[in-house]
């Protein structure tokens, strides 16, 4: 498929905003997905396209989480082992399901991600003590299996849901949420990413134009957030949900 030069800015730019987003908040997958759809793209190809991005941006979280000394233990290699069956399953049904449909279920998960942008449901979320019994591990292991469904099917939010299920049900403290995070969906990220590779659906240079978007905008949102308050950063993540929400609605 060709591009434009106008196409290239729209990525790039976007890019930086998505990459901003998933740094001071999460889902940067929905601008990401949106500005891939903006230049041309199917659902199913802006959906596996990003796929290029999000693997990268995970892998790199997970490498420095890694050399500043966080371990994997036995329980996160079944989280991660979990979540990829998971993740191939929704990858196949993204892919199967008419284009219309991914714009209205696209466009639902947005409205999702306003409400809890807006109302912080993990805001007080870690515990003092971890909570790491047999019945809780049992739990964890099938709700990350449903949490990789999720992920292969459409991968935007999914860090809310990862870091939910860390503090929520396992109370976590933040930073090893974080990391857990970062492994798990690096885990599940690569099983979608062959998939979508194997059946066709990438389109490599909008894929890699965004990841090179999404790194800068990573860059400025650290420097940006330190400073920022958490009403300010609620305020342009609803801003932006809401502008993608009407380019979907009344534009796509």
């Amino acid at each position: 498929m060709d591009i434009s030069w106008f196409q290239v800015l729209v990525l790039l730019l976007l890019g930086v905003v998505a990459g901003f987003v998933n740094t001071v908040s999460a889902a940067g997958s929905l601008v990401s997905i949106t500005a891939l759809m903006f230049t041309g793209l199917s659902g199913t190809e802006a959906n596996a396209s990003n796929r290029v991005a999000v693997l990268a941006q995970n892998f790199s979280s997970t490498y420095t989480f890694l050399r500043k000394g966080y371990q994997t233990d036995a329980y996160l290699i079944w989280l991660s082992l979990a979540s990829v069956p998971g993740a191939v399953l929704g990858a196949l049904f993204s892919i199967k399901i008419p284009e219309e449909l991914f714009i209205k279920i696209l466009s639902g998960v947005m409205l999702l991600f306003l409400v809890l942008t807006v109302f912080n449901p993990l805001k007080n979320a870690t515990g003092t003590t971890e909570r790491l019994d047999a019945r809780s591990k049992i739990a964890g292991v099938f709700l990350f299996f449903l949490f990789g469904i999720y992920g292969g099917f459409i991968q935007a939010g999914s860090g809310f849901f990862l870091m939910a299920g860390c503090q929520l049900l396992h109370r976590f403290p933040f930073a090893k949420a974080n990391f857990y995070k970062a492994f798990i969906m690096s885990s599940y990220a690569l099983a979608a990413f062959l998939l979508f590779v194997f059946n066709g659906n990438i389109r490599w240079v909008h894929g890699l134009l965004m990841a090179v978007g999404m790194s800068a905008g990573g860059y400025m949102g650290v420097h940006w957030s330190i400073g920022a308050s958490e009403a300010q950063i609620r305020r342009v993540i609803v801003v932006m949900i809401l502008c993608m929400v009407a380019y979907l609605w009344f534009f796509r």
